[in-house]
Order: structure tokens, then sequence, then C-alpha cells
């Protein structure tokens, strides 16, 4: 069955009871919240509170949100007439689980313990408990096992302002699982990147396959490398991890771009959705500060990027606009410089044929730019990968506010390197 009525339902039915305190996670609070949320929703939205209707006699919708503890889940499911059944809550037993599973002949499940179930910025569904959600549309997808790894990537996307498609907690996965929510973001046509948090993966054959068969980026954070965390993954998604090597090497040849921090997830994430794949050789730095690029340099022969030698074509344009400039990589154009220099400089950068890509970083404190002054760079044309460093988290904030989405910007150097690194990598596949 199309997981399409799951993102896009027609009508809506959330069940849930607070009126049982024992039920912590789904607090009288926590459910208003989840309410306020599905009002949002531009489908049809019917809402229950268990103990009040207790006749069970529930209308017929595309899809059921269900919070309620797992004995009185069970209770209930037997009576839904529904295509798609997303269980919030946790704390299902083996034989609780075994029930469950008797079901899916009727309807498709996610969950149970996905915590915080999907969301779809295309429709305003959102099943979250997550207060005055404030998500910008994009072409990222988010997929978590952990709900609380799902809830800090969502904190993330919303801090940094980093549009958003869809958002999966997919919990135990005793029906719908990583693989069947991979193919269909694979067809989606609102998501262009792929990002995860995966512990486990039930099947990781499967898994393997449709990934090397996409043809938009498929970035991994995986969890419970070490022998402690592997136990501990066992207890929370029911599922138990195997050797982290044996991942590490699935992933590359199936052409999976690993990770291994949520910032990275995302500073990934914002350059695939921005460029498709390329191949890069040869990386170009031009900065204001000599420092800075002097770090940029020394992590990318770290990493195995190199620097491109500029042309001598490339050198005499440079010298022939700014005299006093060394023309060499990494490229200091001194703190100085303002917005005019930045695009005459880089027009010149961009058309030099032993470059492939470029790392513009604008350093405001101790320099004369200026972030409106950066505008002007929303104007630079060529078909190369550029991404941009603003070296402090105010500052980026600035730049960002007058660059809008122009071209990858981040905080930090090492991560504007490694997304070029990753890029360099997923390029040769």
């Amino acid at each position: 069955m199309s997981l399409e009525l799951l993102f896009k339902p027609r009508s809506l039915l959330f069940i849930s009871d607070t009126k049982k305190r024992e039920n912590f996670l789904f607090s009288p609070e926590i459910c208003e919240n989840i309410r306020m949320n599905l009002k949002e929703f531009s489908g049809r939205v019917f809402f229950s509170e268990v103990l009040e209707t207790n006749d069970k006699n529930f209308p017929e919708v595309d899809l059921v949100v269900l919070a309620t503890l797992p004995n009185e889940s069970l209770s209930i499911i037997p009576h839904l007439k529904t295509k798609f059944l997303i269980i919030l809550s946790g704390g299902f037993d083996e034989e609780q689980r075994k029930t469950l599973k008797t079901f899916v002949s009727s309807f498709r499940i996610l969950g149970p313990n996905s915590v915080c179930g999907i969301i779809n910025t295309e429709n305003s569904l959102n099943t979250t408990f997550e207060k005055n959600l404030e998500l910008k549309k994009g072409k990222i997808s988010v997929v978590s096992q952990s709900g609380g790894v799902g809830a800090a990537l969502l904190d993330h996307a919303i801090s940094q302002n980093i549009g958003i498609s869809k958002f999966i907690w997919i919990g135990d996965a005793i029906d719908i699982n990583e693989c069947e929510i991979l193919r269909y973001l694979i067809k989606d046509k609102n998501t262009k990147v792929i990002l995860l948090y995966l512990e486990t993966i039930k099947k990781p054959r499967e898994f393997m396959e449709i990934a090397k068969k996409s043809h938009k980026p498929i970035i991994v954070l995986k969890g419970a490398a070490s022998e402690e965390a592997k136990e501990r993954a066992l207890t929370h998604t029911d599922s138990l991890s195997t050797s982290s090597e044996l991942y590490t090497a699935a992933f590359k040849q199936s052409r999976v771009i690993e990770v291994e921090t949520i910032r990275e997830l995302f500073a990934c994430g914002l350059l695939f959705e921005r460029y498709k794949k390329r191949k890069i050789k040869k990386v170009a730095i031009v900065s204001n500060t000599g420092g800075s690029s002097i770090l940029a340099a020394d992590l990318c022969a770290k990493l195995g990027l190199e620097l491109a030698k500029f042309t001598e074509k490339t050198k005499g344009k440079i010298s022939e606009k700014r005299t006093f400039i060394k023309v060499v990589n990494p490229l200091d154009i001194l703190a100085d410089a303002d917005g005019k220099r930045y695009k005459e400089i880089l027009d010149i950068v961009v058309r030099d044929k032993e470059t492939n890509a470029i790392l513009i970083i604008a350093q405001l404190k101790s320099c004369a730019i200026k972030p409106e002054e950066l505008e002007t760079l929303k104007r630079l044309k060529t078909g190369k990968i550029v991404v941009a460093c603003v070296p402090g988290e105010e500052d980026y904030k600035k730049v960002k506010f007058f660059l809008r989405d122009t071209f990858p910007i981040y905080s930090e150097i090492d991560d504007a390197v490694k997304v070029l690194k990753k890029a360099e990598e997923y390029g040769k596949g």
C-alpha cells in the first residue's frame, strides 16, 4: 500500500486519554498541544477523549493518531476504521507488540513509541506536541528512529531556519519501517535530500539496495556504535544494532553519506538541497582574514581536499583589479575588503578553469565588511559549488538574513570544509 495517505490524509482522528495521570508523556497539557497543532491541518479533523465517549464508535478516517496507554490502545484499535494508524505512546511489551501486528492486514501502523509521529509542511500536518512550532518549508526530509534525537533534530532545524518538507519518527517500527519510508521519500516530489538518524536497520540488504538506486542524496547519522550503546538500543527500539564498521562499509558501497553529528547532518543537507551531484577535484578559498583561510586550508589537506592552483589568466585579472593582493590559494583579500571587493574577486575566481568549488569566508568582527554589503553576492553567476562561512553564530545570522538561500552558509569553518569533502566523495560515486 502506498504511504500517500499517511502524509496526505483527507481526514484525521486524534484519540487521547488525558485523565490517566500515569500516562505522563501525554498529559492534558501535551495532548492540548497536539490538538492545537492538528487544528492547523488542511484536512478534516476529529477529536476523541476516550473516557468521555467510551462507546468506541469512531468515525471512518484516513489517519488515526493514538496517544493512549498500551492496554487502552489495544481495546481501542479493533474499533478503528482507518487506513493508517500512528501510535505515539510507547511501553508495549512483546506480547502487546504481537497483538498490534495482527491488525496490519486491516491498516498500516507507524510506531508504537513514535512519540511525535509526522510533520508534512505541505499540508500543515503536525502530530507533534511542540508548541507554537514555526517550521520553514523546504525540500529536506528527516527520519528518526528516536523520539528524543528526532526532537533535537527538529529543534536544530528551527533554530537554524532550515527548510523542511517532512519529519518522520518511526519508533519501534513493528510495521512501517525505514525502508518503506525511504522508498516513499525518494519518489516524493517535495523532497530533494533525505536525512536519517538510525540506531539499527531491520532489513539492511533491502535498505542498501534502495539507497544504491536512489537519485537523491541520503545522509545518515548512525547511533549505537559502541557496545554499550548497542545494548541500550536493544531496549530503546526493540532492535539490535550491528557492527558500526559493517554499516560504514555498506553505506559507502550504497552511496549513503555517513556523518557523525546532528550539526554535520544538517550541514550536508543544506549543501545537497542546493546542489545536484557533481564532481569536485579542486577547491578555492577566498577569505578576508589570513588566519581563517589557513585553518580552512589545513582542514582541506587533512581531509584530502586538493586546493586549486589558479591559472595565469586568473592571477593576472586579480592583480589587475587589486595590485596589493598576493594571488595564491587560499586567497586572502584582506580585512578591509568591502562587498565590492568580494564580488570583483569572486567573479574572477568562479571562472577559473582549475577550480571546481569555492569556499567564501567572511569574518565581520575586526574586519571592514558589513553584513548588508555581502548581499552583492546574490548576483554571483556560476555553475560550481559555492559555500560560505561566517565565523560566529550572531554574525552568521546577520549575513544569513541578507543572503537568504543564495548558497549554503555555515558558522564554523569545519562545517563548510567537511560538507565540501562529503560532496567530493558523493561526486565520485
